[in-house]
């Protein structure tokens, strides 16, 4: 049996010092200082959702993962992806690979395949699982700043309001998915923000629309360096990009930010005005 703890120090061994303590800081929200190699890379390991996150990182790089298959004498088919090498290490480690990548949004099976994993895992409702999957690599990616116009369908949408001070702040982008990344990423630097989803069932669900779409509604709290300012609630739809060998993309996204002087319990989809237009869709 595979010890991926091991295998994984084995990998970000690679990383230069610079590297390594900047992932470091970026995976524990700079609340666990890594004094020493060895402790950056148990915090990047401890604090990681999961293995697959750790190599989907842009500092580990193809050939980082090429070379750790190459010494372990696993024959790699050439030419190949950072995608396929990440494959090949899931499954020689017995992990896993419903998940999103680093680049485009990408479940390594079709839907329905994957769907059929996770209940043979018992992983639970197929939706949900995606749509847990989905919203552990969004909010990863978000704030830490690494995702880009790639994850966005060419004619994306965003509506964005921010509640403050009893005033909305409105903003609404379309056609120009590096305009929604810069934005959303310009947001949450600007003003400090971490958003922290809550991925219980009560916190994030997600449902099929009648022309395919995968929708994901997920809610939690906003914080600022330790402190908790407000709450957000965010619906995205899903699809898949035939043009780029059929991965997973964002075709639209609404994000509702609302400013707290004290919340008192985490926030769940019964408070969420986005909950009514969820729960008209099929969750199968």
């Amino acid at each position: 049996m595979v010890n991926t703890p091991e295998e994984l120090s084995l990998i970000l061994d690679k990383l230069n010092d610079d590297a390594l303590f900047t992932l470091s800081k970026t995976v524990t929200q700079g609340l666990k200082k890594s004094n020493t190699k060895q402790e950056a890379i148990s915090n990047i390991i401890k604090y990681s959702p999961d293995e697959i996150s750790i190599l989907r990182r842009k500092v580990v790089t193809k050939e980082i993962l090429f070379n750790y298959l190459d010494n372990r004498n696993i024959k790699i088919n050439l030419p190949t992806t950072k995608n396929l090498l990440i494959d090949k290490i899931a499954e020689i480690w017995s992990i896993s690979r419903l998940c999103f990548s680093s680049g485009n949004i990408d479940c390594t099976e079709n839907l329905h395949t994957s769907i059929k994993e996770c209940e043979e895992e018992n992983f639970g409702n197929d939706i949900n699982q995606m749509a847990h999957q989905f919203a552990i690599w969004f909010y990863n990616m978000l704030n830490s700043g690494e995702f880009g116009a790639e994850h966005f369908f060419p004619d994306a949408q965003l509506k964005f309001n921010m509640f403050m001070n009893e005033e909305c702040h409105k903003n609404t982008i379309e056609n120009n998915p590096k305009e929604i990344v810069d934005f959303l990423i310009a947001t949450c630097q600007q003003n400090k923000l971490y958003l922290n989803p809550n991925d219980s069932q009560e916190g994030l669900q997600g449902r099929i629309d009648p022309h395919g779409l995968v929708v994901i509604l997920v809610c939690g709290t906003l914080h600022s360096k330790d402190i908790c300012v407000g709450v957000f609630e965010q619906i995205f739809a899903l699809a898949r990009d035939p043009t780029s060998d059929n991965n997973w993309k964002i075709k639209n996204t609404e994000i509702n930010l609302h400013s707290k002087n004290q919340v008192n319990s985490t926030p769940r989809l019964c408070d969420s005005e986005f909950t009514s237009k969820l729960l008209m869709l099929p969750s199968e």
